[in-house]
């Protein structure tokens, strides 16, 4: 029988991580050290011949192929609690059987229930007796009970604790054993990772659109938005954490490693709910400035182009305002009170203006702003990359 592709601690190692998104609270969940940890996942990345975490937004993520091998070993994991509590329950000492059975030790109970003895059980194993026998020794050690009584014909199985180990093997061997050909099977598809972090107050639905249609033509492909600052996102995006950044663009982008490429445009608007006292008429700037405002933070594009018009006029700037990052909870909140917002909408998205809003008659000079990508300058994208970028030029255009 082929080898299994993966040790028991291995597939533990990777379900540890995959769950806590580190190795530092992986290694303090399981009581093991970090060094150790990165040693089983690096093993067994060598062992099925991929990359199963990348660094992330979040912390250590999972490839696309990692996510089908998380799969497999969170149900391997799932199986050795059970079986645990099994045990446990029939009163062995058992603390730990995913850190100390091994397939050795699985394969010698197996054998042995089999074939009544060790010296049969290591003939059919192809091993030696000593071997077999060592690994019976840890075994029992390793769940504090016997699982074998010895007999004058040579050796008994118990009548729980060998049948569950049994059943255990096939069960983990199920689930491990099936990885290379579910990895081979990913061989000629998309796969990898597309991570877009959102700047505030951009219509972000678009990305949901790309996203939907990646979905749909590349389902292996893991997808991720985050929302942020432009300071966090383009950290993330210089660390590798972030492929792209969404929204507002700088032009020209403030360092000389980026590439900003332009996808719709938007132009600012003045909007307030329907029954506001200024939506009906035409209110100049200076009638709107003491109102409370809804507007980006400090620093963006459109704060600065905000606070920029109201100087230009001589007027004060409110000292208050009430600063929301994405753009569908700063319509809520215009929705839900007497709030003027400063927002940018495409074409499309002005015509079809959610319902309730009310976009204010008054002139913005130089209103129009691109919305596009930002991604470092000499990384090459991804297959996964190019056809998420390929899906928003396209949508983009529609915008326009």
């Amino acid at each position: 029988m082929q080898a299994p592709s993966l040790t028991i601690r291995q597939a533990r190692a990777i379900s540890a991580v995959a769950t806590h998104f580190s190795l530092v609270r992986a290694a303090e969940r399981l009581n093991a050290s970090q060094s150790s940890l990165s040693r089983h996942i690096a093993d067994a990345e060598i062992a099925l011949g991929q990359k199963l975490f990348q660094r992330g937004w979040t912390g250590m993520e999972p490839t696309s192929q990692g996510e089908i091998v998380i799969a497999h070993c969170q149900r391997a994991m799932a199986s050795l609690e059970t079986a645990q509590g099994q045990l446990k329950h029939w009163g062995a000492r058992v603390s730990d059987l995913s850190h100390h059975l091994t397939w050795e030790m699985l394969a010698a109970a197996d054998a042995v229930r089999a074939t009544g003895g060790v010296s049969r059980a290591a003939e059919y194993l192809g091993l030696s007796q000593p071997t077999v026998s060592r690994a019976l020794a840890k075994l029992s050690a390793a769940l504090g009970v016997q699982p074998f009584r010895r007999i004058q014909k040579g050796m008994e199985a118990t009548q729980d604790v060998a049948p569950l180990l049994s059943e255990l093997r096939r069960q983990l061997l199920l689930d491990v054993m099936a990885l290379p050909s579910r990895l081979e099977a990913l061989s000629g598809e998309v796969t990898g990772r597309v991570a877009v972090g959102l700047l505030p107050f951009s219509e972000q639905a678009c990305v949901m659109k790309a996203f939907g249609m990646m979905l749909r033509r590349h389902r292996h492909v893991r997808l991720q938005a985050v929302t942020g600052s432009y300071s966090a996102l383009i950290d993330g995006l210089g660390r590798d954490e972030l492929d792209f950044v969404l929204g507002p663009l700088r032009q020209p982008a403030p360092f000389d490693t980026l590439v900003e490429k332009p996808v719709f445009r938007e132009s600012f608007a003045m909007v307030v709910r329907e029954g506001h006292r200024w939506a009906r008429g035409k209110p100049r700037l200076a009638d709107l400035v003491g109102e409370n405002w809804v507007v980006a933070p400090h620093g963006t594009p459109t704060r600065r182009y905000f606070e920029t018009l109201l100087i230009g006029q001589d007027l004060t700037p409110p000292p208050q305002t009430c600063e929301i990052v994405t753009f569908s909870l700063a319509e809520q909140m215009i929705l839900n009170s007497d709030a003027v917002g400063l927002l940018t909408y495409s074409p499309r998205k002005r015509a079809n203006l959610r319902a309730g809003l009310k976009i204010l008659a008054i002139d913005l000079p130089e209103s129009e702003r691109e919305i596009g990508l930002t991604y470092r300058k000499h990384k090459p994208f991804s297959a996964a990359q190019t056809a998420f970028a390929e899906i928003l030029a396209k949508e983009g255009r529609k915008r326009r």
